[in-house]
């Protein structure tokens, strides 16, 4: 689109977080961008809208933290000297020691680490660990939904639209929303809430902090981090109890409901509330209001999912438990309640991913480092996953990659141990590892390890994980490249935007780098050239190209495929489980060696749980939280987000603050049995008394870049003092960031 005096009007898709909401981005002279606005005609990606993060994204595709070109290092991991080298020369060096780690150890010595989700660097990655032979693809999606979606597709066979998507305005009548603050960290689900409510819905907000999510509730449920799963079952007491429950639903279409109500049983309200700090009449309101006020909408949330403890513990308990909820109120695959995603059909995603080698690839002979302690999240799962789902959707789940991340903690073991098989190369794509996952002290010692032999990075800036790399790698920036949005495989929903600009420098899109490596490993024939090649690959089954998609649609919503299925699909199909059923204690799960209950039990750390370590550490921590200035780790470096949110923050109630002698500001210092970091107090009535806050993610850019400060890893960050003890992590091998205990004294500036 032309507007004259050498402008044009370029509809791209925000990256600056994974929503890719919709922007007219004004560029001068083909190269210079001097203006963004909302893109109202963007049905899927706003319509509109666009959060503070969106302010600084000229700022970021100009700055000066960017990388630019290929780079080697060439003193020791840490030292921070690099020598510039072009881009064929950096990828013959990594695609010969990658052939070589192969030959010597096999494919499964490659891990590739991923970021929150970054759109083609994901999928375009996973395609190639697929070809290559390697199940160690983690990603942060492992800590942040990996939990709840398994659970989903283990009870019912699929996942919902839970998000806040699901809900329909004039049609939802009641929202809980459960584990996730939405005003913060899904700014489209929250307007859809907001929305739905403003046509009547009921809000129930579930969570122990006073956020600007909960400022919006009907009903506020403060409860004690980590007991999500005793609140749950103490709303199925009142459900089932009441004969509240569908009874049509639960007779045809629920296997072990029998089961449920004598496991139910002993949960009475009473009970609940001595353990969440909930009061029994608040179990009782919410769970009536639930069940009466149909269809109705319970969302996913990140929280419930990192509150750890293994096979019997309190993430199983909680996500499970929500599922159950989901089903016995009769809100599955109804519009308005709990649709489901549609399958990613249209993109023949799962075969162009290239899923179905990793299944039989020819030179794998082994799973992931974690498979014989969390085979939920394995190949040996996935395959079983793929079996129960096949009456329904014969390629198995579209995301499957939730189904095979392996767990941290194992990755490092792989390295330093070589246990249960030497892991010798690590590609890091958009992560930055040391900041995002627990334990931070061994990821930095795995990270720097000799038993290491490659770590290649790709990002858009250098970072404290990037800067122990021994190749480092300059990414375009979503300004930079067209864009397929695919849902990340959820959905059959998909969208075509296009790039604003060229590259700057010698950055390149994250397809390139990956076709370029296959290129030298003899996959050539596999990757076409370019990005939009590959678009017109997973295009095909639409009829059009990536360019006809942009011609015909620029002046339209130019977004296609569904969101969800049909209503009540299960009547036609069944449900994608072992039963064709929903399975109130999954057959699956049992068949891996799980106890398959929703069950409560306490988190690892707690003051139930552990009494004695609660007397020294009597402060309940909870941690990383996400906030609307940054995503995770990223833009620490735009001075315009540091302006508004300068420092990291320790929330803690004015009760508890007050005998610390803790003012409005102070710096504190929190310390767990890990150790301890700094942040900056805000004394917060909202909070619950005796939990405390965290920021997460934190890093400072503005600091060296050499050892021992890292860019100040070791300052702020949470995630080196959270627990890297794998008995403290779930039973899909998802870190333990919630429902930890901490003590907090005040700190010298």
């Amino acid at each position: 689109m032309t507007q004259g005096n050498n402008i044009e009007i370029k509809r791209a898709a925000c990256y600056q977080c994974w929503w890719q909401c919709g922007v007219k981005v004004h560029v001068k002279d083909k190269t210079d961008i001097i203006k963004m606005e909302g893109d109202k005609d963007n049905a899927l990606g706003g319509r509109g809208r666009l959060c503070v993060k969106n302010s600084a994204a000229i700022d970021f595709h100009q700055s000066p933290n960017r990388l630019n070109y290929p780079m080697k290092r060439v003193g020791k991991r840490g030292e921070y000297k690099w020598q510039r080298l072009s881009w064929d020369q950096a990828l013959d060096e990594i695609a010969d020691k990658l052939s070589a780690i192969k030959k010597a150890y096999g494919p499964e010595a490659l891990a590739i680490i991923g970021g929150t989700q970054h759109g083609v660097a994901d999928w375009a990655s996973w395609r190639f660990a697929n070809m290559f032979g390697t199940p160690n693809i983690f990603h942060q999606g492992k800590n942040c939904g990996e939990a709840e979606f398994l659970a989903m597709c283990l009870v019912y066979g699929y996942t919902t639209r839970s998000m806040g998507g699901g809900a329909r305005a004039g049609l939802t009548k009641c929202i809980i929303n459960w584990g996730a603050n939405l005003a913060e960290s899904g700014h489209l689900g929250f307007a859809n809430i907001i929305r739905t409510k403003e046509k009547g819905a009921k809000l129930v907000v579930i969570d122990p902090r006073r956020t600007k999510t909960v400022e919006q509730a009907d009903i506020w449920v403060q409860l004690r981090p980590g007991t999500d799963g005793a609140l749950a079952l103490g709303m199925m007491n009142v459900i089932i109890g009441e004969d509240l429950y569908d009874k049509d639903f639960v007779n045809k279409w629920c296997v072990g409901f029998d089961k449920l109500k004598e496991l139910a049983k002993s949960w009475t309200p009473q009970r609940v509330a001595e353990i969440t700090r909930v009061p029994a009449e608040t179990i009782i309101e919410v769970a009536r209001l639930y069940t009466k006020s149909k269809p109705a909408h319970l969302t996913w949330g990140v929280a419930t999912c990192q509150l750890g403890q293994g096979d019997k513990g309190a993430v199983k308990s909680a996500v499970l438990g929500k599922c159950i909820l989901r089903a016995i109120t009769g809100n599955l695959a109804v519009t308005g309640g709990e649709p489901f995603t549609d399958h990613p059909y249209i993109l023949n995603w799962i075969d162009n991913i290239k899923w179905d080698l990793l299944l039989d690839h020819p030179d794998r002979t082994r799973d992931n480092v974690s498979a014989a302690e969390y085979p939920v999240a394995s190949v040996k799962g996935y395959r079983m996953f793929r079996e129960a789902m096949a009456k329904v959707y014969p390629k198995g789940f579209g995301a499957a990659h939730y189904m095979v991340f392996p767990s941290s903690w194992a990755m490092w073991r792989a390295v330093l141990e070589g246990q249960p098989y030497p892991l010798k190369a690590i590609c890091t794509q958009g992560s930055n590892t040391l900041v995002n996952v627990s334990d931070t002290p061994k990821t930095y010692k795995a990270f720097k390890s000799p038993n290491l032999d490659l770590h290649f990075a790709m990002d858009l800036i250098m970072q404290p994980t990037a800067s122990l790399a021994d190749y480092v790698l300059p990414a375009a920036d979503w300004m930079e490249r067209p864009n397929l949005r695919t849902d990340w495989g959820f959905s059959n929903v998909y969208q075509c935007t296009e790039a604003a600009v060229e590259p700057l420098y010698e950055r390149r899109d994250d397809y390139w780098m990956w076709a370029q490596l296959a290129k030298r490993l003899g996959m050539e024939q596999e990757w076409p050239a370019t990005l939009e090649g590959m678009f017109d690959l997973l295009l095909k089954g639409t009829g059009l190209t990536f360019a006809q998609h942009l011609d015909k649609n620029l002046e339209a919503q130019f977004s296609f495929g569904s969101g969800t299925t049909e209503d009540r699909l299960y009547e036609r199909t069944g449900f994608a489980t072992s039963s064709g059923k929903v399975e109130l204690f999954p057959s699956l799960l049992e068949n891996l060696g799980y106890d398959p209950s929703c069950d409560y039990a306490e988190p690892p750390r707690s003051p139930d749980a552990t009494p004695e370590l609660a007397e020294e550490y009597p402060l309940i921590l909870i941690s990383g939280s996400r906030v609307k200035e940054f995503w995770h780790s990223s833009y620490r470096d735009m001075e315009k987000l540091r302006r508004i949110y300068p420092k990291p923050r320790l929330e803690i109630h004015p009760e508890n603050a007050q005998p610390l002698g803790i003012k409005d500001g102070d710096p504190v210092y929190i310390e767990t049995p890990e150790g301890k970091i700094k942040q900056w107090a805000k004394v917060d009535p909202g909070m619950m008394r005796g939990v405390v806050h965290a920021d997460g993610y934190w890093w400072f850019p503005e600091m060296p870049a050499t050892e021992p400060c890292l860019f100040g890893v070791w300052e702020s960050n949470i995630n080196s003092i959270t627990p890297g003890d794998p008995a403290t992590f779930d039973y899909a091998g998802d870190n333990n960031f919630r429902a930890l205990l901490c003590k907090v004294y005040k700190a010298e500036e």
